[in-house]
């Protein structure tokens, strides 16, 4: 969510957007100079729930991925699957903004 290849699916139009994930984990691999394994390991679903979401959650407020990722990191939403996977996605976005909310005492309009 920090990647300049994350920055660039956040844009109007990228290649990456039509590209598969194999291609955009070999982007993310060469940005990186090469992935390292480490920390938890995910399961499949929420990872699915998490990716459709973070794309989503952009499209819904127009905020970047390193926006989205601070307001709920891959642990809060591993944490906030469970509950919020079958909420409408704009419900889950809206919940989880407030959630941060409260946390940190941030106003979001």
């Amino acid at each position: 969510m920090n990647s300049r290849a994350a920055a660039a699916l956040d844009d109007v139009y990228d290649r990456l957007q039509w590209a598969g994930e194999e291609y955009i984990l070999e982007e993310l691999d060469e940005e990186a100079n090469g992935l390292k394994r480490a920390g938890a390991v995910y399961p499949s679903e929420v990872m699915y729930w998490t990716g459709c979401l973070y794309r989503y959650w952009h499209y819904y407020t127009g905020e970047c991925s390193r926006e989205i990722y601070q307001i709920a990191d891959a642990g809060t939403m591993r944490e906030s699957w469970l509950g919020f996977h079958t909420l409408d996605v704009g419900m889950a976005i809206d919940d989880l903004k407030e959630i941060y909310r409260q946390k940190h005492q941030v106003y979001y309009p």
